[in-house]
């Protein structure tokens, strides 16, 4: 008896388990939503367009500035133009596959532009122009 009552706890036990890893994972943020998490953290906005990205959001699709591919829900479009943002561009953004747009012209970012950048494929439209130090070999 006492082995079938501690089979069953054990049992009880994983699929409570389980249950709570399912959960969780469906709550988790997209892998876009993580890249453009990342940019917030480099970039600090003084107008709080950024606030309101909340890494609790399943996806990043309704977030100021952003825009999806509906279907995918990959990140097409980042636009924070004049929201006097500061900081320099986090690499990650090179991580965003789907990009066809990054517009962040006038506000206050500094540095180079990201080389990774070069692997958004789908990068048809890029304003940073207000970017100090962009290297000349960015295509």
């Amino acid at each position: 008896m006492s082995i079938c009552l501690i089979n069953w706890q054990w049992s009880w036990l994983l699929y409570v388990l389980l249950i709570h890893i399912v959960i969780n994972k469906s709550q988790a943020i997209s892998p876009d939503g993580e890249v453009l998490l990342s940019f917030r953290t480099a970039v600090v906005s003084s107008d709080g367009v950024l606030v309101q990205w909340r890494p609790e959001d399943p996806d990043p699709c309704k977030w100021k500035g952003v825009k999806c591919d509906p279907k995918t829900k990959s990140v097409t479009h980042l636009s924070l133009s004049h929201h006097k943002l500061s900081g320099p561009l986090s690499p990650d953004l090179g991580k965003l596959e789907h990009l066809r747009v990054l517009a962040l012209h006038d506000n206050n970012l500094y540095g180079t532009i990201p080389p990774t950048l070069r692997n958004c494929t789908d990068l048809q439209e890029m304003h940073v122009l207000t970017l100090v130090d962009m290297p000349s070999s960015f295509p």
